[in-house]
């Protein structure tokens, strides 16, 4: 694993807390798969070196906001690396990414190639129309109740 000084470790773990605080509630599942969010930078590192993806070199990002990160797992093995979806939450959130191993591309020279799974993608649209929209309404909201109070 990528070493980190302890300092830097504990920046990143300040960032990551505070990402899973605002975000909690974007959490979610449909009884078969689930979208969680990344408590650490371990286990952001260790999905990118699992899924052999660059995901791992976000961390910045993700604290930032313009590559929040989720992870969708099995609901009933929420341990195991599946998909990773990362939404820009700057301003009104857009899908930057959904990839799988490899970015679906994988073999020695790339050669194997497939497709997201219908139902993960499904699945990531409805959480974006049902969980994820509703929820940056509610925030403008919010914000546009204390500029007038």
């Amino acid at each position: 694993m990528l070493k980190v000084d302890a300092e830097k470790q504990k920046q990143y773990q300040a960032g990551f807390d505070a990402v899973v605080e605002k975000y909690r509630d974007l959490q979610w599942t449909d009884g078969e798969l689930c979208i969680v969010l990344p408590k650490s930078y371990e286990e952001l590192y260790r999905e990118g070196e699992t899924l052999r993806h660059c995901v791992g070199g976000y961390s910045q990002g993700h604290i930032a906001g313009s590559h929040t990160i989720f992870f969708i797992r099995h609901y009933r093995r929420p341990e195991r690396c599946y998909y990773t979806l990362d939404i820009n939450m700057k301003e009104e959130p857009y899908r930057n990414q959904l990839h799988g191993y490899g970015n679906e591309r994988h073999g020695k020279n790339k050669e194997h190639r497939h497709t997201i799974p219908k139902k993960v993608l499904d699945f990531c649209d409805r959480w974006e129309r049902e969980v994820l929209q509703p929820w940056y309404r509610d925030q403008q909201n919010k914000q546009k109740e204390g500029v007038s109070a």
